[in-house]
C-alpha cells in the first residue's frame, strides 16, 4: 500500500492540531484514549485501550512514559515524548487523588512539540483518517462545546465551513444533545454574530399565539392591542433566527413562514406594510421530519427549504469521549458557580461512563448539578445503605477499618463491585461482561460469591 508523508507544522495554531489522550487507572491501564493517539503510535484504537502504558514503554512505542512519573510521583508531569513513528509532543499528566491521597485516574494530555515538526509514515487508510476525521478546529469552549469525538469534530467542521453563508440549517438529534448549543456556534462564527440570537421554542407556544409571537401586531389590530409589538422574527433581523422543535408548528403557520423566508419580508397582524428582514435561520427537530411529510404532518415545501444543510447531532452514548469531556467541563461549570472544590470518584466516573444517558447532555448536566451541590449530603444518607449505592469506596473504607482491616477484604469488595458494575452495563449478560473485563465467566461469579462472602461476615 502507498505511503504519504505527513508533518504538523510547529507555525499552525496548537487549537487547529489534533491531540492526544490518555485516561488511565492507577495502574496505568488505559481507560480512555482516541483515534488520533492511536494514529501516532501505528495500533488501532481497539488494541490501545485494552494496553498498559508501561507494555506501551517496554513495546518501544514511547521513550517514557510520564503517565507512570505522575502516578509515582503523585503530581503533575510535563515533559518531551517521542513515540516510534517519530512523532514527538509535548506531554502533561495530571494525577487526580481521592480524599485519601490515593491516585484514582491520570489524565494525560500531548500537544505537538515545536521544537521538533513531526513527521511520520501512513499508509493511504490511515491518512484518510487523519485528514478527514482526526481534523481539529477551534471549539468554543465558552459556549459549552466538547468535541473529543470524531462525530462532533466533524460537525464542528461542518459549522465552521457554513458559519459564514446564510444557507439554512437543520439540526436533529435526541433531546438533550446540544442543538441550540451547536446553532450557537454557527451564529458565534458567522458574519451575524454582532447580531442577536433569538430562540423560538416551538412546542411552548399555543397554536393560536404563533402569528402574534412571531410577527408581532400593530395597535388596534385586536381587543386589547393597546400598543405595537414586534414579532421575533423581526427582533432576529440582522442576527439569527433559531426555531427549535421546528416539528411542533402548526401546519396552517407552516405557510407563512414560507412565505416569510421566500420573501425575506415579514407583515404584522393589523399591518399594511411589509418590513424586511435580513436574519438567518437555523431550525432544530427531536423528531423524523420527513416521515411527517409522508403523513401529512408537515409541508414538503418548507422542509426543503429548511433542510438545506443538514446536521445530524449522535446521542452522548455514542459518543464516550464526549462524555469525558463534558463531565470536566460541568463539574468545573459547577465548582465555580457553588464555590466548590468537587472531585468526582473513579467510581463514580467509570458508572458515569456506562450510563446510556436517554436525555443526553441536558441529563448529565442535571446530574452533575445535582452531585455537585449534594454532595456531602448525599453520601450521608448513603453510608449505612447497600455498599453498591455508594458513589466512593471512600466513605466505605473510612466507615469500616476495623471490620475490614485485611488489604485481601477490600480487595474482594472493590473486585466485586466492579464486576457488578460490568454486568449490570451488560444488562446481566454474564459472557459478554467476561469479555469486556478479560477474564473468564467462572471468574465473574466466583469474584462476586467472594465480595458477598466478606459483606457477611
Amino acid at each position: 500500500m502507498k505511503k504519504k508523508s505527513i508533518k504538523l507544522s510547529a507555525d499552525k495554531n496548537m487549537n487547529d492540531l489534533p491531540s492526544t489522550l490518555f485516561v488511565t487507572d492507577a495502574e496505568g491501564n488505559i481507560l480512555i484514549s482516541n483515534e488520533f493517539t492511536a494514529l501516532t503510535l501505528g495500533i488501532p484504537l481497539e488494541e490501545l485501550i485494552k494496553s498498559n502504558v508501561n507494555d506501551l514503554v517496554k513495546a518501544g512505542y514511547y521513550n517514557h512514559s510520564i503517565t507512570m512519573e505522575a502516578i509515582q510521583s503523585k503530581q503533575k508531569v510535563s515533559r518531551i515524548v517521542n513515540t516510534n513513528r517519530g512523532f514527538s509532543v509535548r506531554s502533561t499528566s495530571i494525577p487526580i487523588l481521592n480524599k485519601a491521597g490515593e491516585i484514582q485516574l491520570v489524565v494525560t494530555t500531548s500537544i505537538e512539540n515545536k521544537e521538533k515538526s513531526p513527521v511520520f509514515e501512513v499508509n493511504d487508510l490511515e491518512y484518510e483518517q487523519f485528514v478527514k476525521k482526526e481534523e481539529t478546529m477551534e471549539i468554543g469552549k465558552d459556549i459549552g462545546i466538547v468535541a473529543e469525538s470524531i462525530a462532533m469534530k466533524q460537525i464542528v467542521k461542518v459549522c465552521n465551513q457554513i458559519a459564514s453563508y446564510d444557507t439554512k440549517v437543520l439540526i436533529y438529534g435526541e433531546s438533550g444533545t446540544g442543538k441550540e448549543v451547536i446553532a450557537k456556534y454557527i451564529h458565534q462564527k458567522g458574519d451575524h454574530r454582532k447580531g442577536p440570537f433569538v430562540t423560538i421554542n416551538c412546542a411552548a407556544i399555543p397554536p393560536s399565539f404563533f402569528e402574534y409571537e412571531l410577527f408581532g401586531y400593530e395597535k388596534g389590530a385586536f381587543a386589547g392591542a393597546e400598543e405595537d409589538k414586534i414579532g421575533l422574527i423581526e427582533a432576529a433581523n440582522d442576527g439569527v433566527l433559531f426555531l427549535d422543535e421546528i416539528a411542533e408548528m402548526p401546519l396552517n403557520f407552516q405557510a407563512k413562514l414560507l412565505r416569510v423566508i421566500e420573501n425575506n419580508e415579514v407583515k404584522r397582524v393589523g399591518g399594511i406594510r411589509n418590513i424586511p428582514i435580513n436574519s438567518r435561520i437555523i431550525t432544530a427537530t427531536n423528531r423524523d421530519l420527513w416521515n411527517m411529510v409522508k403523513k401529512g404532518l408537515f409541508r414538503e415545501d418548507l422542509y426543503y427549504r429548511i433542510n438545506v444543510i443538514p446536521i445530524h447531532i449522535p446521542p452522548l452514548r455514542n459518543r464516550k469521549l464526549d462524555l469525558v469531556g463534558l463531565i470536566s467541563y460541568f463539574i468545573s461549570q459547577f465548582n465555580q458557580k457553588y464555590g466548590k472544590d468537587f472531585v468526582l470518584s473513579a467510581e463514580e466516573f467509570q458508572k458515569m461512563l456506562w450510563q446510556d444517558w436517554p436525555g443526553n447532555a441536558r441529563e448529565l448536566r442535571n446530574y452533575l448539578e445535582r452531585l455537585v451541590i449534594t454532595e456531602h449530603v448525599y453520601m450521608k444518607q448513603h453510608l449505612e445503605g447497600n455498599v453498591t449505592d455508594w458513589f466512593t469506596i471512600d466513605y466505605f473504607i473510612q466507615s469500616n477499618l476495623e471490620k475490614f482491616s485485611k488489604l485481601k477484604d477490600f480487595t474482594a469488595i472493590a473486585e466485586g463491585r466492579y464486576i457488578k458494575q460490568v454486568l449490570e452495563s451488560c444488562h446481566g449478560n454474564g459472557t459478554e461482561a467476561a469479555k469486556k473485563l478479560g477474564v473468564d465467566r467462572s471468574v465473574i461469579y466466583r469474584k462476586l460469591k467472594k465480595m458477598e462472602q466478606v459483606l457477611e461476615e
